[in-house]
């Protein structure tokens, strides 16, 4: 009795400290795949969504998803980072990363940034936040893949969303980040 007793305790703490995933995964997903401009990173495109082509890919994005009415776009970048700041994030993680990828984005967004969370999806390793106020409030999620650093933003482009429709937007993005392979 004693020791269910103190396996019922243990498993409440470690529970507990598990990192708890922010959104869902469960949007429609298609199955017509994506690859990233240099070949790192592939996944599926969602419901409703297609992927840039090639040419017309904006150079300093690695992947452009955009919603098939222009109102929402799913980005991912790969983050130049040097070599001091490679070792930090190595050292202290994907969160002192999500800080100063906020603080960038903080330059060009008002509103309240929401700390940093760190949460596993199929054993890979994310972190995200979310900034701004209102229908401009955006969800980053800073990952690692193949030794690189990459920030994978959601945002609406137009339009007036309500909350309930920017969740929606960010579980969109918790799917595609689900589906992510990498080389």
């Amino acid at each position: 009795m004693k020791n269910r007793i103190v396996l019922l305790i243990l498993s409440i703490v470690f529970a507990s400290c598990a990192a708890i995933i922010p959104y869902a995964s469960n949007s429609p997903m298609t199955n017509e795949l994506f690859r990233s401009h240099d070949g790192m990173l592939g996944g599926r495109v969602p419901q409703g969504w297609f992927t840039s082509t090639e040419d017309t890919l904006a150079p300093a994005l690695a992947v452009w998803l955009i919603r098939e009415d222009f109102s929402a776009a799913l980005t991912m970048k790969e983050l130049k980072l040097n070599p001091l700041t490679i070792q930090q994030v190595k050292k202290e993680g994907l969160e002192l990363l999500a800080r100063l990828s906020s603080r960038f984005q903080a330059e060009n967004i008002s509103g309240q940034t929401i700390t940093p969370q760190e949460f596993e999806i199929r054993e890979k390793k994310y972190c995200s936040y979310e900034i701004g106020a209102g229908s401009e409030r955006r969800r980053i999620v800073v990952f690692a893949a193949g030794g690189k650093y990459y920030e994978c933003e959601a945002r609406t482009m137009k339009g007036i969303w309500s909350a309930t429709e920017l969740t929606y937007l960010f579980i969109t993005q918790q799917t595609v980040l689900s589906s992510l392979t990498y080389q």
